[in-house]
């Protein structure tokens, strides 16, 4: 039994320590999620400098393909100056064969009107000056036909120079459609050119956040790592002071049982507390009923009684001091504490605490033991009954209270 008692102590003792020997860090505190919140941020910028990435991937082809439409369209241009060169050529070819046509049919119709000594006349009156019908019929025939001949010569010459002209415009047209399409091309290539040198300061701009971010994690990682090892370093500095301090604590118990053992001729009239009979008992339990009505103390009680029975049903756990479990001196002590009242540790120095009075004199709020010195203390709520924390298996619970089972009680409560 006292090897338990030790190692539970222990346990509590640990439990308790570890948890107040965080260390206090100059810098601030570095948490798991902290260090998983800045990785998703590198994700984040990762992904977004790929995509940044693409889109110059994207810009740059088509900077390729805008210069090879380039090459294309000087390439165009360059044949279509040549198409309307020599258009331009054929154009005047053709205002050539126009004027010689001209010039050699007024000559041919010049010698018609000098064989027939005729001056200068207009046709009509070079038909009618035939003097016979046989000559009329051939001046006329002559004339018809070089006015025929003149005139779809005439006519095939206008509509050939038409035509040519009609092709250089066309052509000119063209070439004018290409330059505005290579100008086009080049204010195209320069604004991809810029948005490249845009897209490119984005990507500067998310690769420094990127390299702050990863300088940061492994900062976080750093400082985590240290504050683990200072963490780790304080519990197992905590855990030895516990340690060493529960052991003192036992081996003051130790002595105090020595002591006690000393004792010892008191422990054989324990028995004969058991026998008195039920009658003499009530009689006390009723004397108690009535300092309780004129205490000063009620609202406090009230108020610790309450709070008592907020764990009933909390088990039993040696060496326990909180509501995850508790020994009776250490609910004792957690119940007290809430009202501002700091108990000793063990029931033994609970017992010391405040004003001692007869088992059988108790009122509501007091604490009440059993042996001396105490190894059990639980507290008194009136009507005949206490609270306590019983024992290793049981449950934080009310009982009936028998002031003869009790060797001393202690009014804390004032």
């Amino acid at each position: 039994m006292k090897r338990k008692l030790v190692i539970y102590s222990v346990m509590v003792a640990l439990l308790s320590t570890i948890f107040q020997a965080t260390p206090t860090f100059a810098s601030p505190t570095v948490t798991q999620e902290q260090i998983n919140e800045t990785e998703g941020q590198i994700t984040a910028t990762q992904n977004q400098i790929e995509e940044i990435e693409t889109k110059i991937q994207q810009l740059d082809d088509r900077i390729v393909i805008g210069m090879e439409k380039s090459k294309q369209l000087n390439n165009d241009i360059k044949v279509q100056q040549g198409q309307i060169v020599k258009t331009k050529a054929d154009i005047e070819k053709a205002k050539k064969d126009l004027e010689t046509n001209k010039t050699y049919y007024t000559a041919r119709l010049k010698t018609m009107q000098e064989q027939g000594q005729q001056p200068m006349i207009t046709y009509a009156e070079f038909i009618l000056s035939s003097e016979s019908f046989s000559q009329l019929l051939t001046r006329s025939t002559a004339i018809m036909q070089i006015l025929d001949n003149n005139t779809d010569i005439m006519k095939t010459l206008a509509k050939k120079e038409e035509n040519l002209l009609g092709a250089e415009q066309k052509l000119e047209n063209e070439l004018a459609q290409l330059k505005k399409s290579q100008s086009d091309l080049v204010s195209e290539q320069k604004q991809i050119e810029a948005d490249k040198a845009e897209i490119k300061t984005v990507l500067a701009e998310s690769k420094n956040t990127l390299n702050q971010q990863l300088a940061q994690l492994a900062n976080q990682k750093t400082l985590k790592s240290a504050q683990d090892k200072a963490r780790q370093e304080a519990q197992a500095r905590a855990v030895r002071e516990a340690q060493e301090r529960v052991a003192a604590e036992e081996r003051a118990r130790q002595a105090a049982e020595e002591s006690a053992d000393q004792q010892a001729p008191e422990s054989p009239a324990q028995p004969k507390q058991e026998s008195p009979v039920e009658k003499p008992v009530k009689k006390p339990a009723k004397s108690v009923d009535t300092p309780k009505e004129t205490v000063t103390n009620s609202g406090d009680a009230d108020a610790l009684i309450s709070y008592a029975k907020q764990f009933l049903g909390v088990k039993y756990v040696w060496g326990g001091t909180t509501p995850n479990g508790f020994d009776c001196s250490g609910f004792t002590q957690y119940v007290f504490r809430h009202i501002g009242i700091s108990l000793p540790r063990v029931s033994r120095d609970q017992q010391d605490v405040g004003t001692s009075i007869s088992p059988y004199n108790v009122q509501k709020g007091d604490l009440v033991f059993r042996g001396n010195p105490a190894h059990h203390v639980g507290i008194y709520i009136g009507g005949g009954k206490y609270i306590h924390a019983p024992q290793t298996g049981d449950v934080v619970k009310i009982a009936a209270y028998n002031p003869s089972k009790f060797t001393t009680a202690a009014r804390v409560l004032r």
